[in-house]
């Protein structure tokens, strides 16, 4: 069976295409298309028009990308943050649909269990207590776990597209900037805090979003083909003030710099750093894998459970 897993981003659509049965699943192709379809609207609660015909858009090469590794048979798409919050979210479901998807609003918790499992996926986990952290556009989860269970998990309204629309930086960020941003995310994640006091992970796991880029800027002679891998604490540290001291055009310069994160990946890095900061783990890892490979491995694990 092949499927086409959709993750309908508030900056990015994330496309995976996979072949999946019992005996396991396959990846044959992974695409980001950028949407952005969170500008302008997120903070009021409403796609714009332009978000809109963006989707239409990005829905066009998601068919091509599918025409192009020879079809699927299943066709899903996730919604997050800023569909979930928009009054006009049937407007977007209804674009999706048209191209055959099946189309899931989800809530936070519920995208914070996806990103778990598809963590699991991409690496050899033992028996240590870790933190996840997914930051997105509209929205971050954490989730605290091991390999076998959750422990404690929360989505946060606080994404880096919806941080920027409330209160857009500096070009470079000021100093007061960054501190004002540093206490919003103390004070609006205090359950993370309390969650990190109480569990104490050791190992911390950055997926998807502004994460893929910190590891593009680092290693960008990195293909990706290992979904997931250990990070220098002092390169992230370096490469942060750097960030901190760019402006845009040095950004677009820098080598593996995504170009649909150039505007975000500061406020992303701010964030980082914070959590690094407040729990310093003993060791840091990227994961590639996130929501939608979450959703490639619930489908396997129905497959093998009607199989028995």
């Amino acid at each position: 069976m092949r499927v086409a897993i959709l993750d309908l981003g508030t900056n990015v659509f994330s496309l995976l295409i996979a072949r999946v049965s019992k005996e396991g699943y396959e990846i044959i192709e992974v695409a980001k298309i950028p949407s952005k379809i969170g500008e302008g609207g997120i903070t009021r609660g409403i796609l714009t028009e332009e978000a809109l015909r963006a989707t239409i858009g990005a829905m066009e090469i998601v068919e091509s990308t599918i025409k192009r590794a020879g079809g699927v048979d299943i066709r899903m798409a996730i919604a997050t943050s800023a569909v979930r919050d928009a009054s006009n979210s049937g407007d977007l479901v209804r674009i999706v649909r048209e191209r055959g998807f099946n189309v899931e609003i989800i809530k936070g918790e519920r995208e914070a269990e996806l990103i778990y499992k598809g963590v699991r996926e991409s690496m050899l986990l033992y028996d240590e207590i870790f933190l996840i952290m997914d930051i997105g556009g509209g929205s971050n989860e954490f989730i605290i776990a091991d390999k076998n269970r959750i422990y404690w998990k929360e989505s946060y309204n606080m994404g880096v597209v919806r941080v920027r629309e409330t209160t857009p930086p500096s070009d470079p960020i000021k100093e007061t900037e960054i501190e004002a941003l540093e206490s919003y995310f103390r004070e609006g994640m205090a359950t993370l805090w309390e969650a990190v006091e109480r569990y104490r992970p050791t190992l911390l796991i950055g997926c998807s979003g502004s994460f893929d880029t910190l590891r593009e800027l680092i290693f960008p002679e990195d293909d990706f083909s290992v979904p997931s891998l250990t990070m220098d604490r002092e390169l992230m540290e370096r490469l942060h003030k750097k960030l901190l001291l760019s402006d845009r055009e040095e950004r677009v310069a820098m080598r593996g710099m995504s170009p649909i994160r150039v505007d975000y990946i500061v406020i992303g890095s701010i964030l980082v750093n914070l959590v690094i900061s407040a729990t310093n783990p003993a060791e840091i890892c990227q994961s590639s894998f996130s929501l939608k490979e979450g959703c490639m491995a619930e489908i396997y694990e129905s497959l093998t459970k009607n199989s028995n």
